[in-house]
């Protein structure tokens, strides 16, 4: 299939994506570098609590959460778009999804346990059926969904007993013994970990898919009301979560995130849509898109910014450390902030020559065929 597509850019969803990668930067980075291992908890003293507290309170589970909602958002564009292209739009989604899962099992398996592609990959096939839905039964489901994650989240915290380490592998070492034991992760334990995540997962999906079935994107100035209203319920409906958060790290001084764990996953249920209705908003004034016009670039190239960080941040912490692992918890904000800042120039480097990222272009030529790399109108 030889496919010239062209389309009409959405920039505050760019613009959103962009700005979802640097906070994933943030939360993925104490486990790339081995200051936190993946799924397993961690107690902090000091200014680290303090770094630590921070992040649960608006990084940790926020920004994941917008990106599953840009996943679902983006299904609904790519599948009203295959229709006017082919007769089979189910199966080009269906061998994206295949190529996601083979970039995301590559990605968990060769370089980090964290990797969320191939949860995604797994769990977007049941958006299939949700595709000629109406909003409102999507709308439905996707609270049904969440409410039930959460309250399994809520039950299984109180039945789990709460401990801490401070000794981790740095995530290089023993680099073909930690393959092995990943690949075996990755076909056996994982398997549970992603049907366990699905009602999360494709609860976030189908609220994307909401906001596309009803055009919101496009319909700010229009909606501008309906969504301050909404804005502003999402950050109340945050403050109780706060609330326990606060409470428990001026009650210790030794803050273990994982004794406020479900308030902090819920937290990012609701700040995460403030942070999503925020920016649309704020992308309906030129001031604000020029200011954000950074985070853009970013996120036009969001699958190769996302496996570049964790490419770069394990080869830079273990060639420079000898033990990475040993590194304060702060450490790791000026180092995202520049690599960051470094992504912004070198996507837009890129995109002055190119249409698409390079991992971008190896996905969409996958999934349509012979597909045509043209210089990027700008």
């Amino acid at each position: 299939m030889n496919i010239n597509i062209k389309q009409e850019r959405i920039h505050s969803m760019d613009v959103i994506r962009g700005f979802a990668i640097l906070g994933i930067f943030f939360v993925n980075w104490p486990s790339l570098t081995g200051v936190e291992m993946h799924d397993q908890e961690r107690a902090y003293i000091g200014i680290d609590a303090y770094i630590r507290c921070f992040y649960d309170l608006f990084v940790q589970t926020k920004f994941y959460t917008i990106f599953s909602f840009l996943f679902g958002l983006g299904f609904y564009i790519f599948m009203t778009r295959a229709e006017t292209i082919t007769s089979w739009p189910k199966l080009l989604f269906i061998r994206r999804l295949l190529l996601l899962l083979m970039f995301g099992a590559l990605h968990f398996i060769l370089l980090w346990r964290g990797d969320i592609l191939h949860s995604y990959a797994v769990t977007a096939f049941l958006l299939l059926m949700f595709y000629k839905k109406r909003p409102k039964t999507v709308m439905v489901w996707a609270f049904m969904l969440l409410m039930l994650f959460m309250l399994f989240i809520f039950v299984a915290y109180s039945f789990t007993p709460h401990s801490s380490t401070s000794s981790y592998p740095a995530p290089l070492a023993d680099w073909t013994e930690q393959v092995q034991e990943r690949f075996a992760s990755f076909t056996s334990e994982q398997i549970a970990v992603n049907l366990i995540y699905i009602p999360e997962t494709l609860g976030l999906f189908l609220l994307g898919l909401y906001f596309g079935k009803k055009d919101i994107f496009r319909r700010v100035k229009e909606l501008d009301g309906k969504l301050k209203k909404l804005q502003i319920i999402a950050f109340l409906l945050t403050l109780p979560s706060w609330y326990k958060i606060l409470s428990y790290f001026v009650s210790t001084d030794v803050y273990n995130a994982a004794e406020v764990f479900p308030y902090v996953v819920a937290s990012g249920k609701t700040l995460f849509i403030f942070y999503v209705l925020t920016l649309l908003r704020m992308m309906e004034r030129e001031k604000w898109q020029r200011l954000l016009r950074p985070f853009q670039y970013v996120g036009r190239m969001a699958l190769t910014n996302y496996l570049l960080q964790t490419i770069a941040t394990v080869l830079i912490f273990n060639i420079c450390f000898k033990n990475s692992a040993a590194l304060p918890l702060y450490a790791g904000i000026p180092f995202c902030l520049v690599f960051y800042m470094l992504q912004i120039w070198g996507s837009r480097l890129w995109l002055s020559h190119f249409s698409y990222g390079p991992m971008e272009y190896i996905w969409r030529l996958g999934t349509y065929g012979r597909l045509k790399q043209e210089k990027s109108p700008g």
